[in-house]
């Protein structure tokens, strides 16, 4: 009689590996996930309805599901195109996503690439729907702006890349995301070389994000406005007025605001005393637009090494300075404060960039990496619905609401083992024995478990 398989003595055992399970996953924690997004909010078919009809030509498989795999992969934390390949004849990947067999690298790369010009706009106004979907009934949102550099090393041919940014040669995509401070999901996000944009292109994009808001939210729904000094402009600032939207950023460092800030006088407004402010009017300081608001907040330098947030200024080198421009009529410690919950836009970036590899290319041409960025962005917002779906779920059963993020999800749930079968006439999942695992399974999806899970 052999030795029970948890003893404690003995050499380890030296199993005989047998790959050849069909009915095991890697990817069981996703089967929820999948389910929500293809019945809740129905995302293959509004991406076949976004990208039009298919070619003419005879495919293996439709473009739509071949994206709809895309955007599910980027979710179980394959980042890199190259790496999909690992997903390949997985029983829950192949049942759930409706594909005969796994796409290889080329027909990921070729879908991606053949979306047209109005699938792009179809996709961008997906991300938009979904992202606003939890806020229906609002009176007021804030949105967010900020863009991020997406890097390519080497001289790729017909990459479309911009000369910008810092350091010798880099040759960056620079798109722009629009974000909701509540829930920070994404509203707008355009993906752009590297040229300049200007004040015009600008208020392009914030009047397709307020057009976006009315069409989802209703015109009644007000929107406020944040961005840093990249998104200022005399124009900007002048659009804004005109259509009656309130709004906060970052004023440059303009040689008028340095010349009336040497006959200005700052108080120490908080408990901090290395932090003084200012709070000026608009008038008189050459930016072409008057009856503003300016807040001038300047830090103490205790450390040159470290120096605390701001701009430097030649005649007062003790001091940091940053100035914010508004209409809104706050104190200068109000405005201050609020622009600095803008720092959260920060996150999608750093979701995106660490667990859907937003800044990942796919390829040398500039629409397949469009379109998988915005692809990556849409399940980032389809992540949140999820997230949101289910925790109001467990709000309604009076159980506990695990606040966990996707890069913790991923490891730990997403990727979980599993072995799906089919018994008499039902599907089966099999999970194995763990209580915190089964807790995850309890919240994400009760209707797996046999049993109903305990209220309190």
């Amino acid at each position: 009689m052999g030795r029970h398989n948890r003893t404690r003595r003995g050499p380890l055992p030296l199993p005989e590996v047998r790959p050849d399970d069909p009915s095991l996953t890697r990817f069981a924690g996703m089967i929820p996930l999948i389910a929500f997004l293809t019945e809740r909010l129905g995302l293959p078919a509004h991406l076949k309805a976004a990208i039009g009809a298919d070619s003419a030509l005879r495919r293996v498989h439709a473009v739509h599901l071949v994206l709809f795999a895309f955007v599910v992969g980027a979710l179980g934390g394959v980042q890199r195109l190259a790496h999909l390949e690992w997903m390949k004849d997985d029983i829950v990947l192949l049942k759930y996503l409706r594909l005969g067999s796994w796409p290889v690298r080329k027909v990921f790369s070729a879908a991606l690439a053949s979306v047209s010009d109005a699938g792009v706009r179809g996709i961008e106004i997906l991300i938009g729907a979904i992202g606003l979907a939890s806020l229906v009934g609002s009176k007021s949102i804030v949105v967010d702006v900020d863009n991020t550099a997406i890097v390519s090393y080497g001289e790729a041919e017909d990459a479309m890349f911009g000369y910008c940014g810092k350091g010798a040669r880099k040759r960056r995509h620079y798109p722009i995301v629009a974000s909701v401070a509540a829930n920070r999901s994404v509203v707008l996000a355009q993906y752009r070389d590297g040229s300049e944009m200007t004040g015009t292109d600008h208020v392009n994009f914030f009047r397709a994000i307020a057009n976006r808001v009315a069409k989802v939210l209703g015109s009644e729904c007000r929107v406020t406005f944040r961005g840093d000094s990249g998104f200022w402009s005399a124009e900007v600032a002048r659009w804004m007025d005109e259509s009656g939207f309130k709004f906060t950023f970052v004023l440059p460092m303009y040689a008028g605001l340095k010349l009336r800030l040497m006959k200005t006088t700052f108080a120490a407004m908080t408990d901090d005393e290395d932090i003084e402010f200012a709070r000026l009017s608009s008038e008189g300081l050459g930016i072409g637009h008057a009856g503003l608001v300016v807040a001038v907040i300047r830090r103490r330098v205790h450390d040159q090494s470290a120096p605390p947030q701001g701009k430097t200024i030649d005649w007062s080198p003790g001091w940091r300075y940053q100035a914010i421009i508004t209409n809104n009529d706050w104190s200068a410690p109000d405005i201050w404060r609020f622009y600095n919950y803008r720092a959260e836009c920060e996150r999608i970036f750093r979701i995106g960039k660490q667990c859907l590899g937003l800044a990942n290319l796919v390829g040398h041409g500039f629409r397949g990496n469009e379109v998988a960025f915005l692809l990556r962005l849409l399940a980032y917002n389809a992540d949140i619905a999820f997230q949101e779906h289910c925790a109001q779920r467990a709000r309604e059963r009076t159980l506990p609401v695990p606040r966990v993020g996707l890069e913790w999800r991923q490891i730990r749930f997403y990727l979980s083992p599993g072995r799906f079968l089919r018994e008499q006439s039902r599907w089966v999942l099999r999970t194995p024995v763990n209580v915190k695992l089964s807790e995850l399974w309890a919240f994400y999806s009760p209707y797996a478990l046999k049993t109903e899970p305990a209220t309190g």
